[in-house]
């Protein structure tokens, strides 16, 4: 899919030379809706450039990793917790589902993704009964799973399934999965290798987490590993959210750092710690060794605070702001960021395109 067959030429023009676009997870707003509308207002007042921005600074679309709605995927619960808190917000979401985008109730009369299939995967923009009057129409992405190109930034989006027996993501296996997503990811990976910008995987779970209520991916980033292996290319940057935080991790692999970020605190109520925090502060970096003997740092991270992220992106440089969010008086507020040099794949002090 590319962005501009939801975005009319004038509203990409401004995008000559960079592309800036929003990112979060996990923001159904269940029980406690506040904190959800508190980011999906500050998200949108980056629309209201400052003096000294260009266009590009505009966000040209909101990218969302997961967990639209809770606890059940089901339409029922698309008005509160989508349709209404992004009733302001000017720009496309796009989205991949998260584990409980897919799941259902005991006994249930829909069949798991039909939601957000609805919502996300329409063959055509309508407006539909769950967004109550809202200009909102649905998004028409070609599956829950799929490539999103765009000006210096190409999307290849997984679906990490409900969960395996563990509580983590997978995206290929011998039993119910197969590996049709492997195979696409392996085909748009070997696609992507002359790029002119930053390759980003995104998927609901994460390969790297130390969140105390969730566990990371190692099965999925094997699979992974195993795909820019035969496709013979590494993604630049790597999205997750499920768990309830910000963290950062760099990976060095293959002479490249490729950044692993987390952002799964967009809005749902319950934010969850590290483990082994216990109260005491866990201070970054802290490095250690993966499965396949990677070095991997967690450079940083933020678990009392609900945020997004915000990038921008040109042919040589990725460069991610994590913006936390206290109240409706104070605007967000940059807590973390980092710019990742593509041409050699290495990170560097921030600096915007």
């Amino acid at each position: 899919m590319a962005l501009s067959d939801v975005l009319p030429p004038a509203l990409l023009a401004p995008y000559g030379n960079y592309i800036s676009f929003h990112v979060t997870g996990d923001t159904g707003g269940i029980k406690t809706p506040a904190n959800q509308f508190l980011v999906a207002d500050k998200m949108t007042d980056d629309f209201t450039l400052p003096a000294n921005s260009t266009p590009a600074d505009r966000p040209a679309f909101f990218y969302h990793l997961g967990d639209v709605v809770y606890y059940y995927g089901l339409d029922e619960y698309y008005y509160e917790q989508f349709y209404d808190p992004y009733r302001n917000y000017p720009a496309p979401i796009f989205a991949i589902p998260g584990n409980h985008d897919a799941v259902l109730p005991p006994n249930p009369e829909n069949t798991s993704l039909e939601a957000f299939l609805k919502h996300f995967c329409s063959p055509a923009p309508v407006n539909v009964t769950e967004s109550d009057g809202a200009s909102r129409t649905t998004m028409t992405q070609p599956g829950v799973y799929f490539t999103l190109n765009c000006p210096f930034v190409k999307f290849i989006g997984l679906y990490s399934n409900t969960q395996d027996g563990s509580g983590t993501g997978v995206i290929a296996d011998n039993g119910v999965v197969g590996h049709a997503q492997k195979q696409f990811l392996i085909a748009q990976l070997k696609q992507a290798k002359n790029f002119p910008g930053a390759v980003v995987l995104a998927v609901h779970h994460p390969p790297y987490t130390m969140s105390s209520d969730h566990n990371p991916s190692p099965g999925m980033l094997a699979d992974i590993d195993d795909a820019c292996k035969q496709a013979g290319f590494m993604p630049d940057c790597i999205l997750s959210g499920h768990s309830h935080l910000y963290e950062r991790y760099t990976r060095y692999i293959n002479n490249q750092q490729v950044p692993f970020v987390v952002c799964g605190c967009g809005g749902y109520p319950n934010l969850t710690g590290l483990k082994g925090k216990q109260g005491s502060a866990i201070r970054p970096p802290l490095e250690g060794v993966d499965a396949d003997g990677n070095r991997v740092v967690m450079e940083n991270y933020f678990d009392q605070t609900f945020g997004y992220l915000r990038l921008s992106v040109s042919k040589t440089i990725l460069s991610c702001e994590f913006v936390g969010v206290s109240t409706a008086a104070a605007p967000g507020k940059t807590l973390d960021s980092f710019t990742l040099d593509l041409t050699q794949h290495t990170l560097t002090p921030f600096q915007r395109p």
